[in-house]
């Protein structure tokens, strides 16, 4: 007898360059400032569709609300990757984000590329590092 399984897709989610241009007061501006709120409510929720978070130019983020990205993927239980890449980070950043992030039961992947973090910005990962057993690739 044959089972059939409802799979479910992963959501990806991108938060773009564009969505963060310079411009004030415009039609974007406003679509992305609800992207972004929309984005960071699924993380804070723990939307079992948000398995992907993929983050390009997240610099905007206050350190408090970078603070609060972490604690929230922190307890999020089925974000399985987390690409914070291409300038989305720096060494002063990643202090505020890892203030919240001490821990991950459900991340596997996580990507740094591409920032330029130093010593610095890689000890402020060590309590993430000592405890997120599921952790298999760190770039």
């Amino acid at each position: 007898q044959r089972s059939t399984t409802l799979q479910r897709r992963p959501l990806f989610i991108l938060l773009p360059y564009e969505m963060y241009n310079d411009s004030e007061g415009s039609e974007d501006d406003e679509r992305s400032s609800s992207s972004e709120e929309w984005v960071l409510r699924q993380i804070k929720e723990n939307d079992p569709d948000t398995t992907i978070l993929d983050c390009i130019h997240i610099t905007h983020l206050t350190d408090e609300e970078l603070e609060e990205l972490g604690h929230d993927i922190a307890n999020n239980t089925h974000l399985k990757h987390a690409y914070l890449w291409e300038g989305a980070i720096d060494d002063y950043k990643a202090s505020f984000l890892f203030r919240g992030l001490t821990r991950s039961a459900s991340i596997t992947i996580m990507h740094f590329n591409e920032n330029g973090l130093s010593v610095a910005g890689v000890r402020s990962m060590v309590p993430f590092l000592q405890s997120a057993n599921n952790l298999r690739e760190l770039y």
